[in-house]
């Protein structure tokens, strides 16, 4: 979404929120967006008897709830419980500082409490318990789920307490092992018989893979950076192979046919127009060229050889060029047939030019296929 209309959309939610008292927050029990919607409107109109009365009633429940849940949760036996009573904490903060912005919101409530100490020991033991995980799951690196499970688990970490046992190197290191590495070969030339560049196709599909992360644990190499970058190991291959491609016959096709108009102006008398009949003879040619061919796509498992998916994909492109000539009164042509006989005959195009076309389609075939098959491996 363009950032203007999101800015714009949260100005309006905030102006709507403002124009809100809580009190049917209170009554449904939402009493975070009770206090938020009632600090709002004390923030314009400080005289407001709903939003007073609401933001006295409201804060002292939601305080309340958010400590009986901690309170319920450090009891249980979730393995991840730190993590849900840090978020109980922080919304008791949030509307602690949500009333110290407001001067008559603290005129009601003087002395709103925050649990900055209790929450940072929650994160610190969110933290431990999701680094422990992340310790055991790097244990078996090896296997790609694993390493995922661990940089997971080391994310979490990082958002708990950023300098958590140096969290930075494990998010490193398991990232590593848990992204797929992928290596894209140079697709062979596509013809003996004609002269063409085919390199600039495979630098342009490189080009994209490298540029935009289609996801984050997928990661595309040539062989070359394969090579400099003394991977321990491969995933998977990427081979394109044209199977062929050709250029057709060049196809001209050359056509007469006589026309003729009336009523057309074809004097002036005296500055009276003279009407008739005007006729010409208009000589059509048309010329074109077809280039054609199948890429060959499949992705192979490295260890094994065996190809994991393969597909053919088809493209064609065809290059025509009409003009025309004509013999008689110029009068006697539409505007289309006019601007036929304003082409002339121009040279076919290069093979080059025919190869770049027709893989033009191909490039976004091979990119929608990439995309799709990595998109959440």
């Amino acid at each position: 979404m363009n950032k203007f209309y999101l800015l714009l959309i949260c100005g309006l939610f905030v102006t709507f929120s403002s124009c809100k008292t809580g009190k049917k927050a209170l009554e449904q029990g939402q009493y975070d967006l009770a206090v938020t919607q009632a600090v709002n409107r004390l923030k314009s109109n400080g005289d407001s008897k709903k939003a007073r009365a609401t933001l006295k009633h409201a804060y002292k429940l939601a305080v309340s709830t958010h400590l009986d849940n901690a309170t319920r949760t450090s009891a249980s036996a979730d393995m991840f419980k730190w993590e849900k009573i840090a978020i109980e904490y922080l919304s008791i903060n949030r509307l602690y500082d949500a009333i110290r912005k407001c001067p008559s919101c603290l005129a009601l409530v003087p002395n709103p409490v925050n649990y900055d100490s209790e929450l940072a020991s929650a994160r610190n033991k969110a933290a431990d318990t999701r680094y422990t995980f992340g310790m055991a799951a790097m244990q078996q690196k090896r296997i790609r789920q694993k390493a995922l499970e661990a940089h997971q688990h080391f994310e979490i970490v990082k958002d708990m307490v950023p300098q958590f046992k140096g969290v930075d190197n494990k998010l490193e290191e398991s990232l590593y092992y848990a992204t797929l590495k992928v290596v894209v070969e140079p697709i062979p030339s596509p013809t003996r018989l004609l002269e063409v560049r085919h390199e600039f196709f495979v630098n342009k599909i490189n080009e994209y893979l490298h540029h935009q992360r289609i996801n984050k644990y997928v990661r595309f190499y040539t062989p070359q950076e394969a090579k400099n970058q003394n991977l321990e190991y491969v995933d998977h291959v990427i081979k394109m192979e044209f199977d062929r491609f050709s250029l057709g016959n060049v196809y001209q096709n050359n056509t007469e046919k006589e026309l003729s108009r009336d009523s057309v102006v074809i004097a002036t008398n005296d500055g009276v127009d003279v009407y008739g009949t005007v006729k010409a003879t208009l000589k059509t040619s048309e010329k074109s060229i077809t280039g054609s061919g199948v890429l060959d796509f499949k992705i192979l498992d490295n260890d094994t050889g065996k190809v994991i998916t393969q597909e053919k994909m088809s493209s064609q492109y065809i290059w025509s060029i009409s003009w025309a000539s004509y013999n008689g009164d110029k009068k006697a042509l539409s505007d289309e047939e006019l601007e036929m006989v304003a082409q002339s005959n121009v040279t076919i195009p290069s093979p080059q030019f025919m190869f770049e076309e027709f893989t033009a389609p191909l490039y976004n075939q091979v990119i929608s296929k990439v995309s799709s098959y990595y998109n959440n491996y």
